[in-house]
């Protein structure tokens, strides 16, 4: 579908360009994950979408801890694909496996023991807290399917195959689509048939990915040497919570928001929604980013260590910089699609606005903070998405709530998004520095 790039010999922006076209694609087809559910379960109720999301967002908190392994093999794959030690990259595919199907049994357990209690902590109450519930209740069945789904994915991009992985995610996708009418209406499950429809989706995509994988030599031993889960611990730890930090604050927020109005808690999912479009093109920049940076850096390239991830972030602000005034200029139409309430529709707008003027801080900003990983720091950028969270993000949200209600939050908001990208393209600077110099010591 895409040529192969090799990112340690072809242009800087070349590479970049030609493995963002596939993985912004595949963020984008995984974003129509979430578009089709929140279509077809605004149909049940507008009361669905505000669980639907909610219950997406208490997933994440578990996804996070898969992402952030998936994320350490994937420094480990690209670093060693870079340096041309192609049989350590697979041995670290192949213990992160036999890693991620144990730990997801146990998290699966300890989900299902406490769910209700779960659900009640995010502040849901009444239909939300119902639907929350039954959605939850069959998504929870897919977990260790998304997990093994995030390290395949991961792991094809850090080999410079995106392309690959984006075949995988527009067939889970499709099969979605198809599925969620049947499962919600058809067969008449509700809420529960767009959870099922997605765990079918993702286990049959699974297959496919295993067996692109193996035709590229990967392979799964089912032994553990705890030397190498000790280093994808040590990387994955760090990445886990820079994602975890921000999905329990968003649970935080949409605590903070519900105590003033539950309507509000539907509008701002909606446009959580909506501009999910953005976020994954903004992803599949940051992940090509990842993947260039990453090789660069096994391969002992320092010039293009330099400029790689700046490369990114120009481009990405010029180009999902054009698509975010598009989607602002069309946004009432855009809204219009998942919400009928005037009301609802009212709140969406005033969230749209602050998301739209802070944006171009969230793409530089993510882009950083993925290229700073691909140096093997995943410390410290969670660290300053853990201050720039919940010590600044949480509490200017619950002040700002108290003068201005749901308008403050939305400001906050926006106001966190310029502050982590101040903090962030700091630190890329930071280790640039620290990478050359283990470059020339070694």
């Amino acid at each position: 579908m895409f040529k192969r790039v090799d990112p340690t010999k072809e242009p800087l922006l070349r590479s970049i360009v030609f493995l963002s076209i596939p993985m912004m694609l595949e963020m984008a087809a995984q974003n129509l994950f979430n578009l089709v559910d929140t279509y077809f379960v605004s149909r049940i109720s507008y009361l669905a979408i505000g669980a639907l999301v909610s219950s997406s967002i208490i997933m994440m908190v578990l996804y996070s801890i898969s992402i952030g392994i998936s994320t350490a093999c994937g420094i480990f794959v690209s670093y060693f694909w870079g340096a041309k030690k192609f049989s350590r990259a697979y041995f670290f595919y192949s213990n992160t496996f036999s890693f991620i199907v144990a730990l997801s049994i146990i998290l699966i357990a300890i989900f299902y023991a406490f769910l209700s209690r779960i659900i009640s902590l995010v502040g849901l109450e009444g239909m939300v807290y119902s639907y929350a519930y039954q959605y939850l209740s069959i998504a929870v069945l897919g977990l260790g399917f998304n997990f093994l789904f995030s390290l395949n994915n991961s792991s094809l991009r850090s080999i410079s195959m995106p392309s690959l992985a984006l075949t995988v995610m527009v067939l889970a996708n499709s099969l979605n689509a198809a599925l969620d009418p049947l499962f919600i209406f058809y067969l008449k499950m509700g809420i529960k048939g767009a959870a099922l429809s997605t765990v079918v989706s993702i286990f049959i995509g699974l297959i496919f990915q295993y067996y692109l994988l193996f035709s590229k030599g990967f392979y799964i031993a089912f032994r553990i040497r705890l030397r190498v889960i000790k280093k994808i611990i040590k990387k994955g730890v760090y990445a886990s919570l820079h994602l975890f930090f921000r999905i329990i604050s968003m649970l935080v927020l949409i605590k903070i928001i519900g105590s003033i109005s539950q309507i509000a808690i539907s509008g701002y999912s909606v446009v959580i929604r909506v501009y999910q479009v953005l976020l994954f093109l903004v992803f599949g920049l940051a992940n090509a980013s990842f993947v260039v940076v990453g090789q660069n850096f096994g391969a002992k390239n320092i010039e293009r260590i330099k400029k790689a991830p700046w490369y990114a972030i120009t481009f990405a602000l010029v180009f999902v910089g054009i698509l975010n005034v598009v989607l602002y200029l069309n946004g009432d139409f855009l809204l219009s699609l998942f919400v009928k309430d005037s009301t609802v529709f009212a709140i969406c707008k005033d969230v749209l606005f602050f998301y739209f003027i802070s944006y171009p801080f969230v793409i530089a900003s993510t882009i950083a903070s993925r290229s700073s990983m691909a140096l093997h720091d995943t410390k410290r950028p969670s660290m300053v998405n853990l201050f720039n969270l919940w010590f600044f993000l949480i509490p200017l949200a619950y002040v700002l709530s108290r003068f201005y209600s749901v308008h403050g939050i939305w400001m906050a908001i926006a106001i966190s998004n310029f502050t982590a990208f101040v903090a962030n393209t700091i630190l890329l600077k930071l280790n640039i520095k620290r990478a050359i110099y283990e470059i020339s010591k070694s």
